[in-house]
């Protein structure tokens, strides 16, 4: 089986790295090409899997910028793929690379919807629904992500199928703790919709004693550090860049925090789980279909401030509810979200395809 898979993503985050534990976990008779238009990004997801080859072209500008669909189109039927995978960071991800992609006659598309951050204009989300009537499936992370998309889309309600993308189980090494702080930890890209900035509020609000630590970067990091500044936390956030062992200090922290103010089904909220740490997270896309609110941590309303670093200083108050809830989290994390399953279900979905038996969509 040849397949094609799809992104534009500007850098690594949530989806990209989700799509390399599916590159990574792909049976051997899949031969995989990656094509894209960030060179790091291409380069980073082939070397998860041997024997990837990887092609670059520049973005799809916009709608006038034909050449540049042609230049696609060309690539794709040169990979000579069987099935095309788009992974979609947003709703608008490779809209127009996925309609050129729609001219090659008898080739199968399908595409994986990691965030409903929505349409771009009213002609992005036309282009949305006349693609997504076209895919041979469409699908998404969690239960509410697809109706939360279905509904910003205009599409028909169940037209997204499920698939839990999962992580994979891995034994942490973590490195030693620096600090006696309650640490409160991220792993993030900085980007508005991943809220850093709230986060930061709620270590100020907490006071001494808390820490806040985040393991990524972006470029909001500016904005960050200013905030930061003026808020006289220096002492307290520790904004620590991109690290390729990021998981790994999952171990480090006495809480995860998720403060996004959108989201699909963080795989950072499953990596915690799996490490045992309890998680404190706003109520967006999925959430609530991995942390059950009182039992595997909290779920508090998007933006409130207060409410998270209350749930925060209830955890750090009570050792032996933030050890339940660890242990929790981490039972759930193992049974629910392993990504072998995910790994099966897409084989399962590609396969279908290619014998004619994946039902029809609504």
């Amino acid at each position: 089986m040849r397949l094609l898979v799809v992104t534009d993503a500007g850098a690594r985050g949530g989806a990209e790295s989700v799509l390399g534990t599916f590159l990574e976990g792909f049976r051997d008779d899949i031969d995989v090409t990656v094509l894209g238009c960030t060179p790091d990004v291409v380069e980073w997801l082939a070397s998860r899997r041997p024997g990837t080859q990887s092609v670059v072209l520049p973005e799809v500008s916009d709608r006038s910028d034909v050449r540049g669909m042609l230049r696609h189109r060309s690539a794709i039927v040169a990979a000579r793929p069987d099935v095309v995978f788009f992974n979609l960071s947003t709703m608008s991800s490779c809209q127009w690379v996925m309609a050129a992609a729609l001219t090659i006659p008898g080739l199968p598309l399908v595409a994986m919807e990691n965030s409903p951050v929505g349409t771009w204009s009213a002609l992005s989300a036309r282009l949305k629904r006349w693609t997504s009537r076209k895919l041979a499936a469409h699908v998404t992370v969690g239960r509410q992500a697809a109706t939360i998309i279905e509904g910003l889309g205009g599409l028909p309600e169940g037209s997204l199928s499920v698939i839990y993308t999962g992580v994979a189980t891995v034994e942490l090494d973590s490195p030693p703790r620096t600090t006696d702080d309650f640490t409160v930890g991220m792993l993030s890209r900085h980007d508005p919709v991943k809220g850093i900035d709230l986060a930061i509020r709620v270590v100020a609000a907490l006071g001494d004693g808390y820490r806040l630590v985040v393991v990524g970067d972006g470029a909001e990091r500016p904005n960050l550090e200013a905030l930061v500044a003026e808020l006289g936390v220096a002492d307290r956030v520790e904004l620590r860049g991109w690290d390729e062992r990021a998981r790994h200090v999952l171990g480090t922290f006495d809480v995860y925090l998720l403060p996004s103010r959108l989201e699909g089904f963080p795989i950072t909220v499953m990596e915690a789980m799996q490490a045992g740490v309890p998680v404190v997270a706003t109520e967006v896309g999925s959430i609530r279909e991995a942390v059950e609110d009182g039992e595997t941590g909290f779920v508090v309303p998007v933006g409130d401030v207060d409410a998270m670093a209350a749930a925060v200083r209830r955890l750090a108050e009570d050792p032996e509810l933030r050890t339940r809830m660890g242990e929790q989290a981490q039972e759930v994390g193992l049974e629910k979200f392993d990504a072998a399953a995910a790994v099966a279900a897409w084989e399962d979905v590609f396969d279908q395809i290619l014998d004619g038996t994946l039902p029809a969509r609504p």
